[in-house]
Formats: C-alpha cells, sequence, structure tokens
C-alpha cells in the first residue's frame, strides 16, 4: 500500500527510498500518505517562493552612483517612496573607471555619471541615452589655505586635481584657465576620487581641486581650503552629472525604467523645498557627515530645477569636448524623453 501510494506521488522515486518506506511496517499506511502529501505540498510551496523571489529580482534597476550631492535624486527617492524600496537596487562606486567598466559591461540598468562620460560612451556604440540631469552647479574649484594662491593666475607650476578627464569639472577649469590667458600646460592636472580630493589637499599632495559638492565644501569644513570660484561663474546652469539609461533596459522593462525616472525627477522638486530633510537623507544614505551636506544645500548654490536635459546644451559640451582635443569629433547626443 505505502508502495503504491508512493509511486504515485512521485512516479520517479528511487526504489531504495521505496523499500525504506516498505520497512516501516508499525507505520500505517494513511499516515504515510498524509506524510508524503505534506513534503509534496511544502516543496510545491518553496519552489513558488523562489520562483517569485527570482521574478522579483529581475524586475529591480540597478542604479549606479557616487556619494556626491549631484547623485541626491537617488537616496531621497530610495527614502520616501516605496516604488524605489521595491524595485530599485542602488549600486554605489568610488571611482568614475569602475563605473565606466560596469555600464559598458551592461551590469547597470541606469547610472548617475559625468556628462562628457556619457557622451563619449554613447560615441562608442554603449547603448545608453541620456533622461535627466543630476542638478545644475554644485562645483567648487577649491585651494589650498597653505599655498600663495589668491588668484586663477595663481594657479602657475601647481598640482589641481580632476575627477577624470573625461569630466565638466576637467572642462571648466581648462575653460577658466583659458580666459584669464593661462597656458594649461603650466598647471600640472592629476586625476583623483572625489571622496580622496580634501585629504589630498590637507596633506599638501596637490595644492587645488576642481570637484562637485560636498568634497569642495569638506575643504573649508576641514579647515583645508577654501573655494575660489564656483562653476556656474565659469559655465552658466552648469552640469555635472546625468542619468543614463540602457537601451536593452528600456526595450525589456520600459515601465519599470519610466516609473524611476518620474521618480527621480519628482524628487528633485522635493528636495528643493526640502532642503534640510534632504540632507539628512543624503548624509545617511552617503556615509557622510550632516553638517557638511546641510551646508551645501542651504547655501543654494546646486540647484535641482531645470533638470530635463536639452539636446543643444550637450552639443555645447561636444563642442568644448573637441576643442580640448578630448575627443576627436562631435559625439552624438542621444536623450530618452519618452518617459516625461
Amino acid at each position: 500500500m505505502a508502495y503504491q501510494i508512493l509511486t504515485r506521488l512521485f512516479p520517479g522515486a528511487d526504489k531504495n527510498a521505496v523499500n525504506c518506506v516498505k520497512r516501516l511496517k508499525n507505520v500505517p499506511p494513511e499516515s504515510i500518505a498524509l506524510t508524503l502529501a505534506l513534503v509534496w505540498l511544502v516543496s510545491i510551496t518553496l519552489l513558488r517562493f523562489s520562483i517569485d523571489a527570482n521574478s522579483g529580482t529581475r524586475d529591480r534597476l540597478k542604479v549606479g552612483y557616487l556619494p556626491i550631492t549631484c547623485h541626491l535624486l537617488l537616496p531621497v527617492g530610495m527614502d520616501r517612496q516605496v516604488f524605489f524600496k521595491r524595485n530599485v537596487i542602488p549600486v554605489k562606486f568610488t571611482s568614475w573607471p569602475d563605473m565606466i567598466e560596469a555600464v559598458k559591461g551592461g551590469e547597470l540598468d541606469a547610472a548617475f555619471i559625468l556628462a562628457p562620460i556619457a557622451l563619449s560612451l554613447m560615441d562608442q556604440g554603449v547603448p545608453v541615452q541620456i533622461a535627466l540631469l543630476g542638478h545644475r552647479n554644485g562645483t567648487g574649484l577649491v585651494v589650498s589655505n597653505s599655498a600663495d594662491i589668491r588668484d586663477v593666475t595663481d594657479l602657475r607650476n601647481k598640482i589641481v586635481a580632476i575627477p577624470i578627464r573625461f569630466s565638466m569639472q576637467n572642462l571648466a577649469l581648462l575653460i577658466l584657465l583659458e580666459k584669464r590667458g593661462i597656458d594649461p600646460n603650466s598647471v600640472t592636472r592629476v586625476e583623483l576620487p572625489p571622496p580622496d580630493m580634501p585629504s589630498a589637499l590637507a596633506s599638501k599632495s596637490i595644492d587645488g581641486y576642481i570637484v562637485g559638492e560636498p568634497y569642495a565644501t569638506q575643504a573649508e569644513l576641514m579647515g583645508a581650503g577654501r573655494i575660489l570660484k564656483n562653476a556656474s561663474s565659469i559655465w552658466p546652469q552648469f552640469i555635472s552629472s546625468v542619468v543614463i539609461v540602457s537601451k536593452n533596459s528600456i526595450r525589456a522593462r520600459k515601465g519599470l525604467m519610466d516609473k524611476l525616472l518620474k521618480g527621480l525627477f519628482a524628487q528633485g522638486q522635493w528636495i528643493e523645498t526640502h532642503r534640510r530633510q534632504a540632507a539628512i537623507i543624503g548624509a545617511r544614505f552617503f556615509g557622510l557627515e550632516p553638517r557638511l551636506i546641510k551646508r551645501v544645500l542651504l547655501k543654494k548654490e546646486v540647484s535641482y530645477r531645470n533638470i530635463l536635459p536639452r539636446s543643444k546644451e550637450f552639443q555645447d559640451i561636444g563642442k568644448q569636448m573637441v576643442r580640448f582635443r578630448l575627443v576627436d569629433r562631435l559625439p552624438k547626443v542621444e536623450i530618452y524623453n519618452r518617459w516625461q
């Protein structure tokens, strides 16, 4: 009887297992059947949970970011909206080269990345499009308190750090030097990850740096340096990072991607009227001092308004990239705006 029940429930049951059941002479067949039925039910339930879990992973978007205020839309969204908590996996990076490789490898569905990098990636045929800006302005040229630098002209023969060659910060510095009649070759530019810049300045390894917030303001709080110029005075309505989206992800999960972008845009509007709360959220998410983020946002140098991308602005960025020989030709501009 037990053998028949087992083989009916599990046609492919191992004969050794069946023999084990046969040896249970003192166990009523009905009990064995009930036990096996319960095992079968639990197995099916666990299988369903596994399928649901895998489905949930497929329905989540991986979004790359760095701990800078130009990427603040993401942590605010993760804190305030259920959609982000359920459908977004934030992926933290500490350097731009690592993020570039992740984007090229198709590891991210979306990413906050420097505008010139985005243009360069599109020109290389990487299937991404620009969908949103991180914010406007919010970049500062910082100089050491211990160096004799009172004006931009004093940067000659000095070492100035930039985030990466393909950055708006690098372009802004080159434009500033050109306007002041300074040969760019007279200034040594070195690449450093933004989080490392304040400590490098404090240790006197560099004389200055140009970077997005909060790492410009951090030098002031540390007493290591001061902001000599804001990027907005060099390049009005300055753009640092943009949100790029994967074309493959759009094709596979357009509805989900559109919700992500609409959610990020909404956070920008909220930040503008809730800067103190946004600073607390950002500090907790980024692992930075609350007073640092609060000081940056309350200065209101950074703006989360007007963050929809415009083709002409990126064409202008492309022209500057060509002029300063970052690229040989005008990069193509692809903007994804069907989510608006």
